[in-house]
């Protein structure tokens, strides 16, 4: 009888000691459960001024997208123009080439020269008159020293007495 005693007494106390732990464990789940739920309240307080803010950025980035696929429309026909002229400069090109391309490069400078010419004297006429305006436009300036301390400044037109 005494074994049936000594093995019930080694379970009571490793009854009693299971139980100790577990009430341990609890007790830090327990603490650990607190500091859980006071992070948590501190966070949906955070979310409560967060949440507005990311509300009012996602309506904004939602007219920024709008605005942008407006704006990109507004550029299509743009490109089907630039697209259209490319192809009208295709175009012309294989009929240059078919026109001219058997044409030796003597042939083709006699030909282009008169077209060369004429863009080489508009320019030289037209900076010929920008340069007779911006001289016609220009202001001479003198200096009159009347005594020694005073200088005076006199402004008039290039070629004027």
């Amino acid at each position: 009888m005494d074994l049936i005693y000594l093995s019930i007494l080694l379970l009571a106390i490793a009854f009693a000691i299971v139980v100790g732990y577990l009430c341990f464990i609890l007790k830090r789940v327990s603490n650990n459960m607190k500091t859980l739920s006071s992070t948590m309240r501190y966070a949906e307080e955070q979310f409560k001024y967060i949440t507005p803010e990311l509300t009012n950025t996602i309506r904004e980035t939602d007219k920024l997208i709008d605005d942008t696929t407006e704006k990109v429309r507004a550029t299509e026909g743009m490109f089907d123009s630039l697209e259209e002229f490319g192809t009208s400069i295709i175009s012309a090109n294989e009929a240059f080439h078919n026109r001219f391309g058997k044409m030796t490069d003597e042939e083709m400078d006699r030909k282009v020269k008169p077209f060369i010419d004429g863009i080489l004297w508009s320019e030289a006429g037209t900076r010929l008159y920008s340069s007779w305006q911006e001289n016609k436009k220009a202001e001479k300036k003198e200096l009159i020293i009347r005594n020694k301390n005073e200088i005076v400044e006199v402004s008039g037109r290039e070629g004027s007495i």
